[in-house]
């Protein structure tokens, strides 16, 4: 054995020495990597903990923020032949019918374009300026009244009741009082969500659930005359009224119904009849607006979605029906995202294409 030990030997060592070296090499790298993952792990407990230490809404942020898609997407169908600064028919028929411009309003842009010697880029901004600037409103109704009472109709999904939020914390902000009314009984998430944002936003809010009766299912009618009664030494009355389907007949019959209960409630009220709509929906959204105007007769618009708008046209298209004045844009899910519309803004934010 001694024999052995001795002749068998790797450049000048025994071989046992060489062995021994190879297993001290083997457990140092595998103890380095035990090191650097249990460090790594520490690290992402650390980094959880101080996060969920945090307020809940400053992680809901984190969590959620995303950066806002610029108003020129709008616009994207329209871009190349800006920079081409062509005037061909054709090319700008198909391009302006896809952004939802509607045929008559598409056929009066190509004519002016055709005979005019300014650039595509000039006379569209200039154009579409025009045509916005009626749909500025001047005026502050809420000024007006006390309690100035606005109803917000929609259909499902554009986000009427975030946009009552947003509207909330905007005249807060101004330093009126506010009370809102949670008249969408149809869906108990929507007056249970409501009622955490007013909380969160030192809004009072009133619905039957409130005086512990169900809330699903419960006559907004009723809710809406308790909730005027309840609110008529506030500067402002914002009341949340079910999502309707404009194609529903029955629905827009109750509609019309919680109009009239207003009156009775408070003399002249509802004040003032504000449609939220999608500004994503393209042509649908002018149906939408249409149906509603004619059982309600709104007074103003505001356009949600702004953030997400792949088509600009139907915004056009919407004033151009209407003639309503577009009051707000919705630019996304924060309750500070809103904004009172401003067409030149609107336009010139449409035609960045720095930012497209």
């Amino acid at each position: 054995m001694s024999y052995l030990a001795s002749h068998m030997k790797i450049d000048g060592y025994p071989i046992y020495l060489t062995l021994l070296g190879i297993g001290i090499l083997i457990l140092g790298i595998a103890l380095a990597r035990y090191l650097r993952k249990r460090k790594l792990k520490e690290t992402m407990e650390t980094s959880s903990e101080s996060l969920s230490s945090e307020a809940p809404e400053t992680t809901a942020k984190k969590l959620e923020t995303k950066p806002k898609r610029p108003l020129s997407k709008a616009i994207t169908n329209w871009i190349p032949l800006l920079r081409e600064k062509t005037k061909d028919g054709d090319r700008w028929e198909e391009a302006l019918i896809l952004s939802d411009m509607g045929p008559s309003l598409a056929d009066e842009l190509i004519s002016g374009l055709q005979k005019t010697d300014r650039e595509p880029f000039v006379y569209f901004t200039s154009e579409l300026k025009k045509i916005l600037q009626p749909a500025k409103a001047e005026s502050e109704p809420w000024k007006l009244h006390k309690p100035w009472v606005l109803y917000l109709v929609g259909v499902n999904g554009v986000g009427k009741t975030t946009t009552v939020v947003k509207l909330a914390r905007f005249f807060r902000s101004q330093n009126y009082e506010v009370g809102v009314v949670g008249a969408d009984t149809f869906r108990k998430a929507a007056i249970e969500q409501l009622e955490r944002a007013c909380v969160s936003n030192s809004v009072d809010f009133f619905s039957y659930k409130l005086s512990g009766d169900q809330t699903e299912g419960a006559d907004p009618s009723a809710v809406l005359y308790d909730g005027l009664q309840k609110f008529k030494t506030k500067d402002i009355i914002l009341v949340d009224t079910s999502g309707r389907l404009h194609t529903k007949k029955n629905l827009m019959e109750e509609l019309k119904k919680m109009k009239r209960v207003g009156n009775k409630a408070m003399a002249s009220a509802p004040h003032d009849i504000w449609l939220v709509i999608d500004a994503t929906l393209g042509q649908n959204a002018l149906t939408q607006a249409k149906v509603f105007h004619d059982s309600v007769q709104l007074t103003g618009l505001i356009l949600t979605k702004m953030d997400g708008l792949s088509r600009g046209g139907s915004v056009f298209q919407l004033y151009r029906e209407l003639q309503l004045p577009i009051r707000f844009l919705g630019k996304g899910e924060s309750s500070a995202d809103l904004e009172r519309f401003d067409p030149e803004n609107f336009v010139e934010e449409l035609f960045d294409l720095e930012a497209s």
